[in-house]
C-alpha cells in the first residue's frame, strides 16, 4: 500500500490523510492500491482548548507537517498559503520588514503567531523544519490568547522528544541555485526513566525565481530533551537558533505619486519586467534568533493536570532595505525615467520573556459536566531600535536599473526602545448538559504596561528625547452555543471579543522607526480598540471519519478604530472609526475514495471601512483584504510506491486605502492571480523516496505580497528534486 504524505491537514479533527484500511471496518483487497497514513489527533494543543475540534464553536484549520513535507514548503507563509482568508503585507523598514506579516480575516495578524501555545517575538522570518503542524484559529481570542488576535492566531506546534528512536530527513536540489537539507533524529535515553533527545536541523540556500539579485540563506538547529515522558510528571526542555542572511527584496515601485496622475499608471504598479530589481548591492537582512521555551506539566489524576511554560526569547535584525520609489516630478513613462532605492535600516533586538501556567480539571455537579481551565500569564517584552536615518541610494534607469553599491548609513546617536509587561488571569469552562448540548465560555483580564522612549547617546539630539508610560486594564470574552446533531457533528453559534492597546503592538513596532520620532503624546496616549465578532457555524466528519466538512459565516467589527481628530479641541488621534468584515467559509478535507484526497477551502471576505475621518476612506475594501479566496489539494495513487498531485491557488484583487498625499486620492489595486503547483512522489524502498515538484506552473506574474509604496512579485516557475528518507 502507498503512504501518501498528504497526511497532514485536519480541519475540525478530519485526517486529510485518511485512516488505515484496518479502521475502515474490513480487510483491503489483495493488491489494491490504497492511500494510508496515521489517524491524527482531533484536538488544539493549546490548553485552553479541551474539546474535540470538531467540537469546537472556531473556524480552525489545521496543517501537519507531512502535507508541509509534500509541497516542499519551505516557510511559514509557504504553509498558509493552503488556508483561505490570509492574506500577506510587504513591509518595509518601519515596522521591519523581516518578519511575518500577515492579515487574517481582513486584520492584521503580525503580532498573533505562538509557538507552542506561547506568544513568539514577531521580527523574523519563520521556517517549518521543526513543525509537527500549524494551527490556525479564526476570529477574535483575546480570551484565548491576550491584546491583538482580532482575526485570529497562527500556532506552531514543534517537534517534541518521544520515548522511539527514529531519524528522517531530506535532500532537495532545485532550479535557481536552491539547496536544502533537513534532518530529523529522536534517540531514547533511558525508556524507563522516559528520557530522551531529539534534534531537528536545517540548512537552505536559494535565489528567488523570477527575480535578479534576490537570494535567501538560512541554517538552524532545534534541540530537545525530555525527562518522564509518558509519565504523570514530565519536563521538556526546547532549544531553537535561527540564522538568516538575505538581500531583502521591496519589490516594484507603485503609481501612489500624485505626479503620476493621467499617466495610466495611478494607483498600479509600474508597467515595468518583474525581474527587476531597485534596490543595492550593498543591501542585507541578517537576523539570529535564539529561543529556549521549558514546559512542566504533572497529572494528579485522570481529571486534573496542570501544565507550566517559560519561554526566554531574543531576536537580532540588522537590515537595510531599499524601497523603489519614482525620482522626481514624474507626468509621463518614458526611457529615461528614473527611479531610486529609498533605503531603510533597521538594526532591532527584540526580547521576550514569559511564563504560563494552566490548571485543566474535569468533574460534575449535578449531572452537568464541566471541563474547567484556569490560569495565567506573566509577559516581560520589549525592543530596541539602535537608529540610522532614511537615505535614498543613487538613481537608476526604471526600465533598465543596474546593481550597484550604495554608501553605508552610520547609527546617528539615537534609540528608540519599548518596554511592554502583562499580567492575565484566565477561566474557561465546557459545560456539557447532555449528549447533544455544551456551552463555552471564557473571560480574561489582561494588566498592560508599557514605556516608550526615545533615547539620545549622542547628546545632539534633545528634541528626540521622550519617556512616555502608560497602563491599560481590559476584559475579553468568549462564549458559544453547541449543539450536536450527532457525535460526529455540531451546530454553533459563537461570540468574542479583542483588544489592542494604543501603547501595545502599534507603538511595539513602530516605535522609532528611522526619520520618525519614537511616538508622540497625541498616539501613545489613546485607549486601546477593542473588536467583537459573531460566528455561526457547522462541522460534519463523514464516511467513517475520513472526510470532513465544514462551512461558518462571520461578522467582525471593530468599532473604535484610530482616525485622526477634526473637531475643536480633539486630540490628534481618537477612536472614532469603524471597520467591519462579514463573510463565509467553505472547507472539505479527507479522503474521497481509498486512492484519492482532498484539501480544499473558500473564503468570502466583505471588509470595508464603514466610518473613519479621512473621508476617501469610507467605503473603502480593507488593507490587502481579498473578496475572494479559495485553495485546492489533491493527491491520486496510481500504483503501488507512486503518487501524483497538485492544487491551486485564487486570490482576487487587494487594495491599499492609504492616501499618499493631501492631493491625491486614488487606491493601489494588485490584480487577482490564480497559480497551480504539482508534484510527483515515488517510493524508491520503504524506506528511501523521490519526490518532484514544479511550482507555478503557468509562470504566472503576480505579487504575492504589497504596501502603498511597492509591491512584492511571487515567485516564477520553479522545481525542486527531494530525496526523502526515513529509518
Amino acid at each position: 500500500m502507498i503512504r501518501n504524505t498528504l497526511i497532514g491537514a485536519l480541519v475540525s479533527g478530519a485526517s486529510l490523510a485518511g485512516t488505515p484500511a484496518s479502521a475502515q471496518g474490513s480487510d483491503p483487497v489483495e493488491n489494491e492500491v490504497v492511500v494510508t497514513g496515521k489517524y491524527l489527533a482531533d484536538r488544539l494543543s493549546t490548553p485552553q482548548h479541551t474539546q474535540p475540534l470538531v467540537d469546537t464553536p472556531q473556524t480552525i484549520t489545521v496543517v501537519e507537517d507531512d502535507l508541509m513535507a509534500e509541497q516542499g514548503r519551505r516557510t511559514l507563509r509557504d504553509a498558509m498559503r493552503n488556508i483561505t482568508g490570509i492574506s500577506f503585507q510587504a513591509g518595509e523598514g518601519n515596522p521591519p520588514g523581516g518578519s511575518d506579516a500577515f492579515n487574517v480575516r481582513g486584520f492584521s495578524a503580525r503580532d498573533d503567531v505562538f509557538v507552542d501555545g506561547i506568544r513568539d517575538p514577531g521580527n523574523y522570518f519563520r521556517d517549518p523544519f521543526y513543525a509537527e503542524r500549524i494551527e490556525v484559529t479564526k476570529g477574535p481570542a483575546s480570551a484565548f490568547a491576550g491584546r491583538g488576535n482580532v482575526g485570529g492566531t497562527v500556532n506552531i506546534v514543534t517537534r517534541q522528544p518521544v520515548l522511539a528512536g527514529r531519524i528522517s530527513g531530506e535532500l532537495g536540489v532545485g532550479t535557481d541555485n536552491f539547496f536544502r537539507g533537513t534532518f530529523d533524529v529522536n534517540q531514547v535515553v533511558d525508556e524507563a526513566a522516559g528520557i530522551a533527545v531529539r534534534l531537528t536541523a536545517m540548512g537552505h540556500s536559494a535565489d528567488e525565481p523570477g527575480r535578479d539579485h534576490v537570494f535567501n540563506r538560512r541554517w538552524a538547529v532545534a534541540p530537545s530533551i525530555g525527562f518522564g515522558l509518558d509519565g504523570d510528571t514530565s519536563f521538556i526542555v526546547n532549544y531553537l537558533h535561527l540564522e538568516q542572511n538575505d538581500r531583502p527584496d521591496a519589490g516594484l515601485p507603485n503609481g501612489r505619486n500624485p505626479s503620476l496622475a493621467g499617466s495610466g499608471i495611478e494607483g498600479r504598479v509600474a508597467p515595468v519586467h518583474r525581474t527587476n530589481f531597485y534596490g543595492y548591492s550593498t543591501d542585507y537582512r541578517t537576523v539570529a534568533t535564539d529561543s529556549v521555551t521549558g514546559r512542566f506539566e504533572h497529572r494528579f489524576s485522570d481529571s486534573v493536570t496542570i501544565r507550566n511554560t517559560t519561554r526566554f526569547a531574543r531576536v537580532h535584525n540588522d537590515q537595510l532595505i531599499s524601497s523603489p520609489r519614482f525620482v522626481g516630478s514624474v507626468t509621463t513613462l518614458g526611457p529615461a525615467t528614473q527611479a531610486v532605492g529609498n533605503r531603510k535600516p533597521r538594526d532591532q533586538v527584540d526580547r521576550l520573556f514569559i511564563n504560563q501556567t494552566s490548571l485543566t480539571a474535569k468533574f460534575a455537579t449535578g449531572g452537568i459536566g464541566h471541563t474547567l481551565v484556569i490560569g495565567g500569564e506573566l509577559v516581560d517584552e520589549s525592543n530596541e531600535n539602535r537608529r540610522r536615518l532614511d537615505a535614498n541610494g543613487p538613481v537608476t534607469n526604471l526600465f533598465d536599473p543596474v546593481l550597484q553599491a550604495a554608501a553605508p548609513i552610520a547609527y546617528n546617536g539615537t534609540r528608540a526602545r519599548t518596554d511592554v509587561t502583562t499580567q492575565s488571569l484566565y477561566i474557561f469552562d465546557t459545560i456539557e448538559l447532555g449528549e447533544q448540548w455544551n456551552i463555552v465560555a471564557g473571560v480574561r483580564h489582561d494588566w498592560v504596561k508599557t514605556r516608550a522612549r526615545g533615547i539620545d547617546d549622542s547628546g545632539t539630539a534633545p528634541g528626540f528625547v521622550v519617556d512616555f508610560t502608560r497602563s491599560d486594564s481590559e476584559w475579553s470574552g468568549n462564549a458559544a452555543l453547541v449543539f450536536k446533531p450527532s457525535s460526529n457533528s455540531s451546530i454553533y453559534v459563537a461570540y468574542g471579543t479583542a483588544f489592542e492597546p494604543g501603547s501595545g503592538a502599534e507603538v511595539v513596532q513602530l516605535a522609532g522607526g528611522n526619520n520618525n520620532a519614537p511616538v508622540t503624546a497625541a498616539n501613545f496616549f489613546v485607549d486601546p480598540e477593542t473588536s467583537r465578532a459573531w460566528e455561526a457555524g457547522a462541522k460534519i466528519d463523514l464516511m467513517q471519519d475520513t472526510l470532513q466538512l465544514s462551512g461558518a459565516v462571520f461578522q467582525i467589527t471593530r468599532d473604535n478604530a484610530r482616525t485622526p481628530g477634526i473637531n475643536p479641541g480633539d486630540p490628534a488621534v481618537v477612536l472614532d472609526g469603524e471597520q467591519r468584515v462579514s463573510g463565509f467559509e467553505l472547507q472539505a478535507v479527507g479522503r474521497v475514495t481509498s486512492k484519492w484526497n482532498l484539501f480544499a477551502g473558500y473564503s468570502y471576505l466583505d471588509g470595508k471601512v464603514t466610518r473613519s475621518n479621512r473621508p476617501f476612506e469610507v467605503g473603502q475594501r480593507l488593507d490587502g483584504t481579498p473578496e475572494h479566496s479559495a485553495s485546492i489539494w489533491t493527491s491520486y495513487a496510481l500504483a503501488t510506491g507512486f503518487v501524483i498531485g497538485g492544487g491551486a491557488q485564487h486570490v482576487s484583487s487587494r487594495t491599499s486605502n492609504i492616501r499618499p498625499t493631501a492631493t491625491s486620492d486614488f487606491v493601489i489595486v494588485t490584480p487577482s492571480y490564480t497559480v497551480f503547483d504539482a508534484f510527483a512522489e515515488y517510493d524508491i524502498t520503504d524506506r528511501i523516496g523521490l519526490r518532484a515538484n514544479v511550482y507555478n506552473i503557468g509562470d504566472e506574474s503576480y505579487f504575492y505580497s504589497f504596501a502603498s509604496g511597492q509591491s512584492i512579485p511571487a515567485a516564477g516557475r520553479s522545481a525542486t528534486l527531494t530525496l526523502t528518507f526515513k529509518y
